[in-house]
């Protein structure tokens, strides 16, 4: 999709619109009859509508993005068709023609009301069109509304579904009151290169909660960038990218390093903004801790225990997440119950002690906090280091608890391969022999001897596995030669092969 969001002006804020600013506004609106002005205000009051959805037809109509009809009434039941979502959309996030973007609806639709509203959605990857067909008068639903306007703002479809207030399974058609809801909470999430911070504060003693005034662009949300822009005194330093919530307009969990209880930090953003905030030196909550193989080990987080990683709750892995994704309400609850977040554990280590002996700084494996389900952070011993079986290990660290803290180890088998195949020349799949149901793959790698001589070696690209199948890719530029036959065996002792696993490519 091309970006054209970035450089947009500043979005219209949610305001107490009065009718007579909407009548008003109304009557310079193309299109509107000027002989139904008067009696807008007579249907807004007497057609049945939500507060909040008349609010929000009176703002859009005051910025002449909707529009009465002949009699002056609002409509807020009436559906919405495809080419009125498309212009709606267009109007309210103020989107704008691609440059070098051809026509893309095809010649039957020529010299229509909706062709440069339609044109625009498509140029800016709101609507799919094959062969330039359209259907213009179909209604348009719930979940396709909210998709629609997802890639507007580039963000999740569930974000989106959940400002409207009357979705059940999305198939709905989507009303104009609904429509109008919808868009003017749209209008507030606008990526914006200017967002400034409102209010940071403490979620616990690793992360914090800072409000934007408005969604920051996906360039300042990188690790790289924000590294730069958010910097901290007292030795605090940002451990990974903020994190816009799912569901929310402008709310973002910001990883950090160990802050200290009760000590007064100091957060510069950009250079220029300076605001205040209390360190917390709150300990993530984990119930449990567990041997998953000989070199690894993880601790376990129960939702029912009120602790939720934010792999759930963020709107850049919400799609992926499916039913396991929620919606946070207010003050970072879930049915009513208050939850604590997990943030990004990126580069964070604990301490294995093992009985009678000394304690072993473990590091935490990237990409398995949140998987299948499940809220299971694995961590790793040192290189060629292993777990003893019989003897008692405790985990322990400064930024987390757990009520079970000690496992005994013991032996356990190591995954088996049985095939790989080839994806492309720098990429295969890698099956073992049944579902470890975890992320067991992740990190590991294996090496590949082609009949040619050549050696080779590809690294697990981490949360890519399905069922038993995980995909590898080459490192150090290598590839995959045509002709070649390759053994391939793992790296370590972390997995074995059930015979020889070859892969031929042809």
């Amino acid at each position: 999709m091309t970006n054209k969001l970035k450089g947009m002006k500043e979005p219209r804020k949610l305001a107490v619109w009065t009718l007579a600013a909407a009548i008003s506004a109304a009557a310079i609106v193309p299109g509107y009859a000027s002989a139904a002005t008067a009696a807008v205000a007579t249907k807004a009051s007497t057609e049945a509508m939500d507060a909040a959805v008349q609010e929000a037809l009176q703002q859009l109509a005051a910025q002449g993005v909707i529009q009465g009809y002949e009699n002056g009434s609002l409509r807020p039941n009436q559906p919405v068709t495809r080419a009125e979502a498309a212009k709606l959309l267009v109007l309210a996030l103020e989107l704008k023609p691609v440059d070098g973007a051809t026509a893309s609806l095809s010649a039957e639709h020529s010299g229509k009301w909706y062709v440069s509203y339609v044109n625009t959605a498509i140029a800016n990857g709101l609507i799919d069109v094959k062969d330039g067909s359209f259907n213009p008068n179909q209604p348009v639903t719930e979940s396709e509304l909210a998709a629609m306007a997802a890639k507007a703002l580039q963000r999740d479809t569930l974000s989106l579904t959940s400002w409207l207030s009357s979705v059940a399974d999305g198939k709905a058609n989507a009303t104009r009151g609904e429509t109008a809801r919808l868009l003017v909470k749209a209008e507030q999430s606008v990526r914006a290169a200017d967002a400034r911070i409102v209010s940071v504060r403490a979620l616990d003693g690793i992360a914090l909660e800072v409000t934007m005034n408005q969604p920051m662009t996906l360039d300042d949300e990188t690790i790289e960038k924000s590294a730069e822009t958010f910097k901290f005194d007292g030795g605090l330093t940002i451990v990974n990218q903020p994190r816009l919530k799912t569901g929310s307009v402008n709310q973002y969990i910001v990883p950090v390093t160990m802050m200290e209880e009760g000590r007064e930090y100091t957060l510069t953003y950009k250079g220029s903004q300076t605001l205040s905030f209390t360190g917390s030196g709150e300990q993530v909550r984990f119930n449990d801790t567990r041997q998953v193989a000989n070199d690894t080990f993880e601790v376990e987080a129960l939702l029912s225990d009120g602790v939720v990683d934010y792999g759930y709750v963020i709107s850049a892995y919400a799609g992926g997440r499916g039913a396991d994704a929620i919606v946070l309400e207010e003050g970072n609850k879930y049915k009513g119950q208050p939850l604590q977040i997990i943030s990004s554990l990126r580069n964070r280590t604990a301490v294995l002690t093992p009985e009678g002996g000394e304690p072993i700084t473990v590091s935490y494996v990237g990409y398995t906090q949140s998987t299948d389900s499940k809220q299971e952070p694995k961590f790793r011993l040192p290189a060629g280091t292993t777990l003893q079986p019989g003897v008692r290990y405790t985990v322990s660290a400064d930024w987390f608890t757990v009520k079970q803290p000690s496992f005994v180890a013991e032996t356990i088998a190591p995954l088996t391969i049985v095939s790989a195949q080839q994806t492309d020349a720098k990429t295969f799949t890698v099956t073992l022999s049944q579902d470890p149901g975890d992320e067991l793959f992740a990190y590991r790698s294996v090496s590949l001897e082609g009949s040619d001589g050549s050696k080779l070696t590809a690294l697990y690209r981490v949360q890519t596995r399905k069922g038993a199948t995980g995909i590898f890719d080459l490192q150090n530029g290598g590839e995959l030669k045509d002709g070649v036959t390759y053994t391939v065996k793992p790296v370590g002792a972390w997995a074995v092969t059930a015979s020889d696993v070859t892969l031929a490519v042809k």
